[in-house]
Order: C-alpha cells, then structure tokens, then sequence
C-alpha cells in the first residue's frame, strides 16, 4: 500500500509520475544510436559495392604533407570565428583578448555536438562564458543573436549556391532541381521572417510578456539585438562574409585531405560538398548528423566524378579532423570554464551602448 507522500505526488502530477532523469535521456541515447547505426550501414554498404581494400590502403598511405596541411588549415574556422564575436563586442565597447575567445569555438562545437538540444546547450555556455569575462549579459546576448544571425545568412548562401551548382552538374540525380526549389522557397520564407523581426520593437510585444519580470528582459535583449542588425549593417555583412570565408575554409580542407589520399578534387568541389552535407546534417533529426552528413558528402563528390571508394575516405579522414579531433579540446575547456573560478579576466571598457 503506498504511503501518504507517494498518493500526493500522484494526485499532483494528475495521476502520472513525473520522468525520471533517465526516462528522459532515452530519446536522446536512440537518437545518437541510430545515427551511429546509419554511419555504419552507410559505410558496410559503400564497402560492400567497392574495393575496402582500396579504401583502407588510401587511408593508410595518405601523404603527410596535405594532410598536415588540412590540420592547419583546419585551426582558421576556429580563429575566425572568435574574430567574429570580437569584431561585435569591440562595437559594444567591450574588448576582451582574442586569445581568451578562440578556445570557447572549441567549447561551442562541444556543447552543440555532443549535447544535442537544438543549439541551446552551444548558446547556454556561450552566454556564460562571455559573462564569465565581464561581459555584461545584454552585450553577451546581443553578441549572440548578432553573430548567429550572421552566421545563419552566410549558411543560407553558400547552400543556395552549391544546390544551384550541384543541380547543373551532369551527373546530378533528376531530384536536385525540386531540392533547389524548395530550398529557394525557404530562402524567401526566411527573408520575410527576418525582415518582421527586423520590424520588431520591445513595446510591441504583448502585455502578458511585458508583466512578467523574466520574459519582459527577455523581450528587451531581443529588441536590443534586433536593433543592433538593423542600425548595423555595415557589421553584419562583414561578419557574414567573413562566415562565409569559413565556408570556403572548410572547402579548402577537403581539397588537401583529397590530395593526401591521391584523389585530387577542385576547391569549387570541396566548397559545394561540404555546404550539401551540412544541409543533410541540418534537415536530419540525428545528433551531430551521424550518416546524413557522410551521405551527403559522399553523394555530392560523387557528382563531380569522385569514386564511392574515394568520397568515402575524403569523408570519413575530414569528419576526424572537423568534429571528432575537436570534441576532446572542447570537452576539456568546458570542465576549466564550468569548474575552475573565474580568473582576472578583465574587459577593458563598459556596456557603451546599454542606453
């Protein structure tokens, strides 16, 4: 018979208890399964219709020099990227050291990877991070919806023109001219959407928002972030260009691992692989775009003449460099910042435009 305490939390709850830690991990764990079950079946099918021989000997025998090449290259996205957040907070009147920004890239990809929620978790630790350094939380707000809103346009480019390119190579599947036309109809979607939230002011938002303590601030940063786009466009496509440089970055480091393995493909190529497969990776549900990733990239440089065997090693040798390789500085920095005290991070200047 169940005691007083326990019929309570029944009666509270309308009869259901509430989910226990690990009922609500399940869905996450199957998650991360079946993207890992997709990796596998992907790669088991491509070696079954190719030579794995071939496959393993390209990957063994890879020349060091372009593939030391690519680990360097590799460290710029992570560079520029901190380069970004700055270039806004200088504009804020903040200026904390670039070197105290570039290790929290590494943690981002961490929190946005391996803790799957949708890019909460990425955002959550930055806030508190750029807090953590003095930065005052409405600047640290402002710097992120600045910077990913950016980040997202330059996304969005450089997918439009890979899709546009992808569906007039010859060898591209009949599907890809519809795939091109509903991603130019989310493109038109989006703007409109932007161009509302551009429109947006914090005294417009409804009076059950504005009552509330916690969502009336939460109101005010976004009107302060929204302003920000739209008082500074100048900024935002500077950013957005240099995002997009990232881009071409990433494009770049699969034209040497290519080369690494004797299979040379052209940058153009790399640059359109690798915006196909961060599509798939966006569009599907896996965590960190287990098998749709890899699929997408395999299936775009085989557009452009790459054999299975070929696409597969390119695929597999980037994704060591670009995800798994950064996921153990990313969990390291993430233990200092959430463990260790604050130290005399300092930030030179105030909240310049907190008025």
């Amino acid at each position: 018979m169940p005691d007083d305490s326990s019929q309570n939390d029944l009666e509270s709850g309308g009869g259901k208890p509430a989910p226990t830690q690990q009922q609500r991990r399940t869905p996450r764990l199957i998650a991360i399964l079946a993207g890992v079950s997709a990796l596998a079946a992907l790669v088991l099918f491509i070696a079954h219709s190719g030579d794995i021989t071939a496959f393993a000997r390209q990957a063994a025998n890879a020349k060091a020099g372009p593939l030391a090449g690519a680990v360097a290259v590799q460290s710029l996205p992570y560079i520029l990227a901190a380069y970004v957040w700055l270039l806004f907070l200088r504009r804020m009147g903040t200026a904390p050291k670039l070197a105290s920004l570039i290790p929290l890239s590494f943690a981002k990809l961490f929190a946005d990877q391996a803790l799957p929620s949708g890019g909460i978790s990425g955002a959550a630790f930055f806030l508190f991070a750029l807090t953590r350094r003095g930065v005052p939380d409405k600047t640290a707000f402002r710097t992120f919806v600045f910077a990913t809103s950016a980040y997202f346009l330059a996304f969005l480019i450089a997918a439009i023109i890979s899709l546009i390119a992808l569906s007039t190579a010859e060898k591209a599947p009949p599907a890809l001219s519809a795939s091109v036309s509903a991603f130019a109809g989310l493109f038109l979607l989006l703007t409109l959407i932007a161009g509302l939230v551009v429109l947006y002011k914090p005294e417009t938002a409804p009076a059950f928002v504005r009552k509330r303590r916690l969502t009336a601030k939460a109101a005010e940063f976004a009107g302060a972030a929204i302003h920000d786009i739209r008082t500074m466009p100048s900024l935002f496509m500077r950013m957005t260009i240099i995002l997009i440089a990232v881009r071409a970055v990433d494009g770049f480091t699969l034209m040497l691992i290519s080369e690494a393995i004797g299979a040379p493909i052209s940058f153009s190529t790399g640059f359109i692989a690798v915006a196909i497969a961060s599509i798939a990776a966006t569009i599907g549900p896996v965590p960190m775009g287990l098998g749709t990733f890899e699929a997408g990239m395999i299936a775009s440089l085989s557009v452009f003449g790459a054999s299975v065997e070929d696409a597969l090693t390119i695929t597999l040798i980037y994704r060591g460099l670009t995800l798994w390789l950064p996921l153990l500085p990313g969990f390291l920095i993430i233990q200092r910042e959430f463990l260790h005290r604050p130290a005399a991070l300092s930030v030179k200047g105030t909240d310049a435009d907190q008025s």
